[in-house]
């Protein structure tokens, strides 16, 4: 190859490089992702910290899903003798929904049963949850647009339902 030739090739790498567009995950409808974070989904709740965490258990009961462990962070801080804002996760899903999910890569199960977060926040209460879209997108779970959707419309039900006064 001539040495012109052998030039030209990084400066034409590097003009591609710069033209490329970045593209994120789409956000649920109701979403507010930390600008770090465009992957989780975080909900303001109308409610207290108690009374958020109960309605969010009844919402997820209500729709058919199995409670797999509720964690208190909280708790486990005050067992160390340390103190920690009200933080606690719910693990919850349904194998029906689940396992075409970890037939097409059962490295999602790295992500699923479900997990909903309420957290006592500065500002209020929140739940946080994954954005399923993104989670399909990272593991290529392709063909599964019906389960992606009927997944972000139960998640989406039952955090709305959860921080409803």
């Amino acid at each position: 190859m001539r040495p012109i030739a052998l030039a030209a090739i990084p400066a034409l790498m590097l003009a591609a490089c710069a033209t490329a567009e970045e593209t994120t995950a789409p956000q649920a409808p109701m979403a507010m992702a930390a600008p770090d974070k465009p992957h989780i989904v975080t909900v303001q709740s109308n409610s207290e910290f108690d009374q958020t965490v109960a309605q969010l258990k009844t919402a997820i009961e209500a729709r058919g899903f199995k409670t797999f462990a509720i964690v208190d962070h909280a708790k486990g801080a005050a067992s160390i003798g340390e103190i920690l804002a009200p933080t606690t996760l719910i693990i919850f899903g349904n194998p029906k929904g689940g396992t075409p999910l970890l037939q097409n890569d059962s490295r999602i199960g790295l992500e699923i049963p479900l997990r909903v977060l309420v957290r006592q926040a500065n500002d209020g209460v929140e739940i946080i949850h994954e954005d399923m879209a993104h989670l399909f997108h990272e593991y290529g779970l392709e063909g599964l647009d019906k389960n992606l959707a009927g997944i972000e419309a139960a998640l989406g039900a039952i955090t709305v339902e959860a921080a409803a006064n």
